[in-house]
């Protein structure tokens, strides 16, 4: 993963050599913070942080040639305003809401101000077939749906996570990513997706894994993932067992680990408890001891280092 902030020199340089090359335009006074980062050989996923005035323009001229003809790109908002414009059309965006547009045609992106956002560029071909056509006649993506809400926050857990993925996670995500889109890109009305969807089912477990200390109840993951409480209790089931007993084992094993970890010596009962969500340490003490038959601090003595001189 790439992070920094960019001179002028800096972006007008990337902005010729890119996959898709563009015209970069910044204001005197802004700056712009790039991250990127490679998912496969045919998604990539960046995040623009820009302050002042920002664009990118995929000229006349640039479009002319053959570069990036079958490559697409997913603009979401994350914060602040952006304009996106293409053959006729011209979209505003703002937090929550996203487009897509052909890469290889014209184009213009702006941003104003304090703005973000996450850019998700990929070949046509990483769609299904029925979906290739999106983009021709216009953008194929602009709403603020619950399906285009869960694409943008898993592309923001993606891009917070992908440097310490393997690489063929990476390219595992991508794909994960594309799924999404295809699900967002179909009817709003039709567009949550199934209850046994794997990918949103690992959605689901990647949200409570990097939440532990939170209040992870049935409720909270329904309404933060805009479904149903009865889905999450339906999808669970399939996988074998129940929201309340994943997240409780996985919050033990994560407390498991931090006291087998010599590095992590120094916190104390009470904070790994409330770093794994219990609030309450008696009730740690009694599903710790009740899980691994032992007490926390009997575990972590038993799984000290031995002293080496």
């Amino acid at each position: 993963m790439q992070s920094a902030y960019l001179s002028h020199d800096d972006i007008h340089r990337q902005a010729r050599e890119c996959v898709i090359p563009v015209v970069a335009y910044t204001g005197d006074a802004g700056t712009v913070r790039m991250t990127d980062q490679d998912l496969s050989g045919s998604i990539g996923l960046t995040r623009l942080s820009t302050t002042g005035s920002f664009r990118k323009v995929r000229t006349a001229r640039l479009a002319a040639t053959s570069t990036g003809n079958e490559m697409m790109i997913l603009s979401v908002g994350l914060r602040g305003d952006f304009r996106a414009r293409q053959d006729g059309w011209d979209a505003s965006l703002s937090a929550g809401t996203a487009v897509l547009y052909q890469a290889g045609h014209e184009w213009e992106l702006q941003m104003r101000g304090d703005s973000q956002a996450q850019v998700l560029r990929f070949s046509r071909d990483a769609l299904p077939a029925a979906a290739r056509d999106v983009g021709d006649t216009g953008p194929g993506l602009s709403t603020r749906s619950p399906a285009t809400a869960l694409l943008g926050r898993y592309l923001h857990q993606l891009d917070a996570s992908a440097a310490g993925l393997s690489p063929r996670q990476r390219a595992d995500a991508g794909e994960a990513a594309i799924v999404l889109l295809t699900m967002a890109l179909r009817d709003t009305r039709t567009a949550m997706p199934d209850a046994s969807d794997p990918v949103f089912l690992d959605l689901l477990q990647a949200y409570v894994r990097d939440h532990l200390a939170d209040s992870l109840t049935v409720d909270d993951l329904a309404r933060l993932h805009h479904v149903s409480a009865r889905h999450i209790y339906h999808l669970f089931e399939r996988a074998g067992t129940t929201p309340g007993a994943y997240v409780r084992t996985l919050r033990l094993g994560t407390a498991r680990d931090i006291l087998a970890d010599p590095a992590q010596a120094g916190l104390s009962i009470k904070q790994v408890a409330a770093m794994t969500g219990f609030p309450n340490v008696r009730t740690f003490y009694r599903a710790f001891q009740q899980r691994f038959e032992t007490t926390p601090d009997g575990f972590r003595h038993d799984h000290r280092p031995p002293f080496s001189a």
